[in-house]
């Protein structure tokens, strides 16, 4: 086993919990070349492929990682499993924690509103915690050369509010955990957008080190971006007792 190659952690006749390493993505691409995390499984399990989830040809995969990210995914196995766990990610059950290493940024990137309002990390005698954790929200637009990047939505205008509304609510971080220097976070997420924890911090000023996109164009640690998914919370869907995974 290298360091490279994905890892199935777990697995029953319902789903499973796999690790995906950096630099892989999790699904086809349009025109794609292949090597995905979603067919690395489907080589183990063909009948992921067969299942109807959110998106046509991502079969049983019930979330993203960017390709540049590492750490846990999930998998459905079959269509019951499948439609028991997007209902729960649309309530708000399936929870992703992550752990981000940062750095403090010397000025904002191009395109980003206003932060909003935070401790001095550097300084906080109160850092947030699991039960009491900064949360971070908004919408986002696709920013930049080919939109390959976001940049937050905020505003209390009637507008936002009904599209808060239609779409279930902002996008929301939660900042769970916060030390530094070195600046380390650890965060959770209910419901996702395209690059949203990468951007989130990014707008609060602490960048994930070796972020392509969003950070300071500082590299360290290898090379690799300093984020992953390190933690799954979701109802069993035989049993609906809640499983908890760690990578």
């Amino acid at each position: 086993m290298r360091e490279s190659d994905p890892l199935v952690i777990d697995e029953t006749g319902d789903f499973a919990v796999v690790w995906k390493p950096p630099r892989m993505h999790c699904a086809p691409l349009q025109g794609g070349s292949g090597g995905t995390l979603l067919e690395w499984y489907a080589a183990r399990f063909s009948a992921v492929l067969d299942l109807a989830g959110r998106k046509a040809g991502e079969g049983g995969l019930l979330h993203r990682l960017d390709y540049e990210t590492r750490g846990l995914v999930l998998f459905a196995k079959n269509q019951r499993a499948l439609e028991f766990l997007l209902a729960t990610q649309s309530e708000g059950g399936f929870v992703k924690e992550y752990a981000a290493c940062c750095v403090k940024a010397p000025h904002l990137l191009p395109g980003f509103p206003p932060p909003p309002a935070v401790p001095d990390f550097a300084a906080a005698d109160f850092p947030p915690t699991e039960s009491a954790p900064l949360l971070i929200k908004s919408f986002f637009r696709p920013f930049g050369p080919a939109r390959k990047q976001v940049r937050p939505v905020t505003g209390e205008s009637s507008q936002n509010r009904t599209i808060a509304r239609d779409r279930g609510g902002y996008y929301q971080t939660e900042i769970c955990g916060a030390s530094g220097p070195p600046f380390r976070f650890t965060l959770r997420i209910r419901r996702g957008f395209r690059h949203q924890i990468r951007c989130h911090l990014s707008w609060l000023g602490y960048p994930i080190v070796n972020d392509p996109l969003y950070g300071t164009g500082e590299k360290a640690d290898g090379g690799f971006l300093g984020l992953c998914s390190r933690r799954l919370f979701f109802p069993d869907p035989r049993t609906g007792e809640v499983r908890e995974y760690n990578g």
